[in-house]
C-alpha cells in the first residue's frame, strides 16, 4: 500500500513542477514578445 502512495506523491510532485516550469516559460515568452514592442515605442520619433 505504501508503494502506491509513494508513486502517487511522486506523480503529483512531477505534475506540479511541470506546471511551474510551463508557467515560467510562458511568462518569459510574453516578456520577450512585448519587449520588442516596448522598445519600438520608446525609440519612436514622436516628441
Amino acid at each position: 500500500m505504501r508503494r502506491g502512495q509513494a508513486l502517487v506523491e511522486y506523480a503529483l510532485a512531477l505534475a506540479g513542477i511541470t506546471l511551474v516550469v510551463a508557467l515560467l516559460v510562458g511568462l518569459v515568452g510574453l516578456t520577450v514578445r512585448y519587449a520588442g514592442r516596448t522598445e519600438n515605442l520608446v525609440s519612436s520619433e514622436y516628441p
